[in-house]
């Protein structure tokens, strides 16, 4: 039975990599914003707007980078090396606390893989899940509040994307907002893993206590 307490927790473990790196890293709506209004109202009297809607996995990220994306285009298309947009630096603290809370999650759950085949303790595992899971619930915190300050227009679009090139760009990007901008959904599987490690430590646990108590009872039958 422990053998199986250790394989499962090992596997379910395991299954945050490929979640982290397939799964929907960031979902982002953009659409036209109260400048676009009455140019809309002007062509298109009752259309609400225009808008867009993507979201992007670390792999496709990664798909991007080496031109074999639909929008790869558009990273190939930047002139010169990018760099960090000034107007977030005011989202800095809480960009790197995602991103380190991100990694964290991943480092625990490595923790958790290899503690799992080296040894049947449970409550090592049971904290580090926990964790884990503290690191998730942070991590989505910090990103939803940073989120939250793009969405409300407190930095311009043009501010972001200031290195745009052209100035057609920039006054189109005048007439833009970030309508939504989330995390895709690997998060969700984050806090499941963690959550399901520590429900099947736990459960293995009370188990062991129940058969402890059994065992001086049968003792006195004999």
């Amino acid at each position: 039975m422990k053998y199986v307490m250790k394989v499962i927790n090992a596997l379910i473990a395991a299954a945050i990599f490929p979640a982290a790196y397939f799964l929907d890293l960031i979902f982002v709506q953009v659409g036209t914003n109260e400048n676009a209004q009455w140019l809309i109202q002007l062509f298109s009297p009752n259309s609400p707007g225009v808008g867009l809607e993507e979201a992007l996995s670390i792999h496709e990220m990664v798909q991007i980078v080496r031109g074999e994306h639909v929008y790869s285009y558009m990273y190939n298309g930047m002139s010169g090396k990018f760099t960090w947009p000034e107007a977030l630096a005011p989202l800095n603290a809480r960009l790197i606390t995602f991103a380190v809370c991100f990694v964290l999650c991943l480092l625990i759950a490595l923790f958790i893989i290899v503690f799992s085949i080296c040894s049947s303790k449970k409550l090592p595992v049971a904290i580090a899940a926990g964790a884990g899971l503290l690191s998730a619930i942070i991590m989505i915190s910090c990103f939803n509040s940073a989120a939250g300050v793009i969405i409300s227009g407190e930095i311009p679009m043009q501010e972001i994307l200031g290195s745009a090139d052209g100035w057609l760009t920039n006054i189109l990007l005048g007439f833009v907002g970030v309508d939504t901008l989330m995390l895709g959904g690997f998060h969700s599987a984050f806090i499941i893993i963690f959550v399901c490690i520590i429900v099947w430590t736990g459960a293995f646990a009370l188990v062991e206590i129940g058969e402890e108590k059994d065992e001086p009872v049968k003792k006195a039958k004999h």
